[in-house]
This record gives structure tokens, sequence and C-alpha cells, in this order.
């Protein structure tokens, strides 16, 4: 019962002290709402981006081996059991030059090309599809010195776009790591600064409950709880901006280029109000503690 009896003081002790300095409060809240407004929209930029990389590394996961005409079919099957077999690969499909015609005349564009030559142009291919990106370039180099292959037209293999799109996943979740960083500690601070301010303005009567006997966690409660509703504040509207912008962003982003393949996803609304609620807790509760801890001595 004393437990709860606590609990209460602290809601209703931090609930006053919070529109006691509304001024100083408020300004925390916007503060902490624009740091955490940068933070929403960089998941949903990192996410954003995440779908297209997602998108073309579908793509560029399934190299296409061009079989040249005159090799025997138990020689490709017996190297797409090869290939199989290698713990990277996931699947290997075999595409008879007749399938592959009837692929390439689907196209509008090559409907021209076919009527200028005679027979099946197109070579047969294998379609290998692998886990890993860096698991290309080996099945690759593989197929280049494999007999069967067509060595006018060995691959498909993009090795540059493969590396770039490497690279930049690296560097996006360094970036994204030391903005959190950044973001973070900012947060932090502002909380400390209000919860200071908190502090001075009650000095009095954390004296006197002091000297009555009051515990710690009595005195340094209501503090700790005014950061977490300043956080919860902060972050409930900043997910309120990013839920009413992030329809109308992507679908003006899908006209401007609808080549990129960015589309609106719901369940990373939920995702990601989960993620600034939790956060705006954290950083309210851990900013309170710290600046109670560093200015409330007991």
């Amino acid at each position: 019962m004393w437990i709860w009896r606590n609990l209460l003081f602290a809601l209703d002790s931090a609930w006053q002290n919070f529109w006691r300095n509304a001024a100083v409060s408020m300004a925390a809240v916007l503060s902490i709402m624009l740091i955490l407004l940068l933070a929403g929209a960089s998941l949903l930029l990192g996410h954003a981006l995440g779908q297209v990389l997602d998108t073309y590394r579908q793509r560029v996961s399934v190299l296409t081996i061009s079989v040249a005409d005159d090799t025997p079919l138990p020689a490709v099957y017996d190297f797409a059991d090869q290939l199989r077999a290698r713990p990277g690969v996931v699947s290997v499909r075999f595409v008879t030059k007749e399938e592959e015609l009837q692929r390439f005349s689907a196209d509008p564009r090559n409907q021209q090309l076919l009527e200028q030559l005679e027979g099946n142009p197109v070579p047969a291919k294998l379609e290998v599809r692998v886990a890993r990106l860096d698991e290309i370039g080996r099945v690759d180099a593989l197929a280049r010195q494999w007999r069967g292959v067509d060595h006018s037209d060995p691959t498909d293999y993009q090795g540059d776009f493969v590396g770039n799109m490497q690279r930049l996943q690296t560097w996006l979740t360094i970036a994204g790591l030391g903005l959190l960083v950044v973001l973070t500690v900012a947060s932090v601070v502002i909380v400390m600064n209000t919860i200071r301010t908190a502090v001075y303005h009650r000095r009095q009567e954390i004296e006197v409950m002091k000297l009555v006997g009051a515990t710690e966690w009595f005195v340094r409660g209501p503090f700790v709880v005014e950061g977490i509703i300043t956080g919860l504040i902060a972050a409930g509207l900043a997910l309120g901006i990013l839920v009413v912008t992030y329809r109308p962003f992507v679908q003006t982003f899908q006209s401007a280029l609808f080549f990129v393949p960015l589309t609106y996803d719901p369940r990373f609304v939920r995702v990601l109000g989960q993620d600034l609620l939790l956060g705006g807790t954290l950083l309210g509760a851990l900013g309170s503690y710290i600046g109670v801890r560093r200015f409330v001595r007991l």
C-alpha cells in the first residue's frame, strides 16, 4: 500500500511541478520534440532507403549465366548441381532457349529486332539466386571458367553496383549510430537542465523533506517522473507530426521519382511509435535521474 501511495505522490508532485514551471517545461518539451522529430525522420528515411536497397538487393542477388548453344544438356545439369552444392547458393533454375525467347519477345521494344532476325537468337540461361551479395562475385568467377558458358556475354554480373550497395549500407549504419549518440546526449542534457531548474525552485521544500527523514527515492521520485512526463509528451508530439506527414511525403516522392521503389509501410508506423515513445520515456528518465543525482544530495 505504501508503494502505491508513494507512486501517487510522485505522479501528483511531478504533474504540479511540470505546470508550476510551465515555461521551462514547455521549452524542454519543444526541444526534445525537435530532437525526437529528427530522430524519427532519420528512422523513416533509413527505413525508406532500406526498402529501396532491399528491392535492388533482390534483383542483384540473382545472377544470370548465359549458356552456349552447343553445350550438351548433361553438362548444363552437372554445372547446375555444382552450383547448388555451394553453401551460399539458394536456388538454381535452368531457363531454356524457348522460355528465354518468350521473355524477350514479351517486351514490345524487342519486337522490331526479332522481326529482323531469324530463328532463336537468345541463349539458354542459368538463374542462380544467392543468400548474400558477397557470394555473387565468386559465382560469377566460377561461371566464367565453365566450358559451357557463352563467352560473348557470360553473365549479367554488376560488380560495381553490388559493391556500392554494400558500402552505402555500411555508411548508413555508421551515420545512423553516430546521429543516435548525438541526439541522445543532447536530449539528456536538456532534461538535466530542466530538472536542475525544478530542483532550484523546490530547494526549500526538499530541505524540509530531508529534515523529516524522507527516503532518497521519495525525494527524487517526483523529478524522475517529471522527466518521464516531459519525454512522453515530446515523443507524442513528434510521433503525431511524423504520422501526419509520412504518407503525403511518400506520395509526393512516388509522383516525382516513380522509378524509385519507395512505398508507404503502415506496419513501420507502429514500430516507429513504439520506438519514439520508449525513447522519450528512457531519455526523460535518464536525464532526470542524472540531474537529481547531481543536484539533490541526500
